[in-house]
């Protein structure tokens, strides 16, 4: 066993230094640029949520003040939505883009369908799922990619 341990200190002796500390500097600026991204992606995902809670902050997470036009309603908020989904899409994972899109064009599709008649009409003693749930769920799912 001393053999090994003496061939192992004779090749440190023996090889330069320069190869240790340039690895050791990679290794130091691969950290830094994790931690840098890391942060910038929790910027993001934060700036994402606050975007959609203050762009539909009478509807959700509890709807306070539900319009009484929710179609024009909905439909007036939909650029400022489209623009904060754009804007995130970036810091989606790849493999997770197509359920993000699939989660904002249901929130779409749901807001091009959505009147005022099938909120009114519903009965709250009802097993059927609410428009107001449905909407809630569309906007969680969305919200759930900022992870």
């Amino acid at each position: 066993m001393d053999e090994f341990s003496n061939q192992i200190a004779g090749y440190f002796t023996e090889v330069p230094g320069w190869p240790f500390v340039l690895i050791i500097f990679a290794l130091i600026c691969a950290g830094l640029f994790e931690i840098y991204n890391r942060k910038r992606h929790a910027r993001a995902v934060n700036k994402f949520r606050l975007s959609i809670h203050s762009i539909l902050s009478d509807l959700y997470p509890e709807p306070i003040n539900w319009p009484k036009n929710i179609d024009v309603y909905l439909c007036e908020k939909l650029p400022a939505m489209q623009g904060a989904i754009e804007e995130f899409r970036y810091r989606v994972p790849q493999e997770d883009i197509p359920k993000y899109n699939k989660d904002w064009h249901s929130y779409y599709k749901f807001c091009d369908e959505i009147t005022d008649d099938s909120c009114n009409a519903e009965d709250p003693n009802s097993s059927e799922v609410s428009q107001k749930q449905i909407f809630h769920t569309l906007v969680s799912n969305i919200l759930s990619h900022g992870k």
